[in-house]
């Protein structure tokens, strides 16, 4: 009974889950949500004290409460997929507004960068503007960013770019913590944890370096961690990934969060696309990207929406573990990874994102940002903030695969 209900679904004419729903329809919604964004990103610092909005930092001199004025111009994780969102709506739609989202943010960001560098004291870390970016000490702090700049260095060489993509990738490779079989850990919430978030942190950024500089190495060693993260987090029971695994007692923990199964799926999806045709464990990843595809398919919600505890159907419908699902599955079709006939999965997943978009561009029901819990309660209990900046990327992604499904 395992793949009952994904039998069923696919067994439906896809014009039924696609009625009424056009390439331009979705490219039209996916534009809405990023012109929200765009309409709120500032390229300006703020004084939380003061309530001035500093055009000019270096003359105005940093303090402690000097921060970007708002969430879309930080260093984060979220704000690497999101300029990698715009990077493909950008080419999709053609619009110069799109094209150059990331392009301004980072312009923003290297006209200081040095100056910061210059006054950072490691001290007050996480409120300082762009630690992440000036100490790395963390995938966090440099994958998905490193991965958007990449995408803007290979249009745009400066030297500033160059010289902190190779910072990344010296730290990616040879500095991040990891377990003697060599899969990356992290020293919280207990030295060497296994997260499944960090495997988007680490391999888009492999994959792009290794198209960025032609060496195999990036590509063998983002097949690695792909492999190495299915045999530490999957589970055969459910057919899920678990949030981490506890190497000090030999345990998964967490529970099967959407976003971190999410993450893994997109990471997955990400990699297939830059990986060499003839690599020679390609093969290898596509059965692995297959079977998680397979076994999320069993868990969608009749909404299209997936659940923030994803075998849990009391837990809150999620957004961004929709969103990511209906990127990685639309992008399988469109590739011929996997079968035209799993493209239902992905077109009704859209048609559940669609209920959670305003007709302002905000998006609802976005988990906000989440550590590892030991007790399921923690993940249900996690707030979904208004428009929540974590899973927007994910929805420009989902958006442009689906209007390719749709066009195909």
């Amino acid at each position: 009974m395992k793949y009952f209900y994904y039998f069923i679904l696919t067994m439906m004419s896809t014009s039924v889950f696609a009625q009424n729903l056009t390439k331009q329809d979705v490219l039209n919604t996916v534009g809405k949500v990023a012109d929200n964004v765009i309409k709120n990103t500032t390229c300006l610092y703020y004084d939380r004290e003061t309530g001035e909005l500093i055009a000019d930092l270096q003359k105005y001199g940093y303090n402690r409460n000097v921060v970007p004025q708002n969430g879309y111009n930080d260093w984060k994780y979220w704000n690497g997929v999101i300029h990698i969102g715009f990077n493909r709506l950008g080419e999709e739609t053609g619009r110069d507004r799109y094209k150059n989202f990331a392009r301004k943010n980072f312009e923003f960001f290297f006209k200081d960068y040095e100056y910061l560098k210059s006054v950072y004291d490691g001290k007050n870390h996480w409120g300082f503007p762009l630690a992440q970016a000036v100490k790395i000490t963390e995938l966090d702090d440099c994958g998905a960013m490193g991965a958007s700049l990449i995408e803007l260095y290979m249009i745009d060489k400066k030297p500033a770019y160059k010289t902190w993509i190779d910072a990344a990738a010296e730290h990616i490779m040879k500095k991040q913590l990891r377990l003697p079989e060599g899969i990356l850990a992290r020293l919280h919430p207990h030295r060497n944890t296994v997260w499944a978030d960090d495997l988007y942190m680490s391999v888009p950024f492999l994959a792009r370096m290794g198209v960025l500089t032609g060496k195999m190495e990036y590509f063998d060693e983002a097949v690695r961690q792909v492999v190495l993260f299915n045999k530490y987090l999957f589970d055969e029971r459910v057919g899920l990934m678990w949030h981490c695994y506890y190497d000090d007692i030999k345990v998964n923990g967490g529970t099967f969060w959407g976003r971190c199964n999410g993450w893994m799926m997109m990471a997955t999806a990400d990699l297939l696309q830059l990986l060499p045709a003839d690599h020679p464990r390609r093969a290898e990843v596509i059965v692995l990207l297959k079977r998680q595809i397979l076994n999320i398919a069993q868990y969608q919600s009749q909404t299209g929406l997936w659940h923030q505890v994803l075998n849990k159907e009391d837990s809150y419908l999620e957004t961004s573990c929709t969103a990511m699902f209906t990127y990685s599955v639309a992008l399988a079709v469109n590739n011929g990874w996997i079968e035209p006939r799993y493209q239902t999965i992905a077109i009704k997943g859209w048609r559940g994102i669609l209920t959670q978009i305003t007709p302002a561009g905000a998006v609802t029901n976005i988990c906000e940002g989440t550590g590892i819990g030991d007790d399921i309660k923690f993940y249900y209990d996690r707030p979904a903030p208004f428009n929540d900046i974590h899973g927007l990327g994910s929805i420009f992604l989902a958006g442009i695969e689906v209007s390719k499904l749709l066009k195909n």
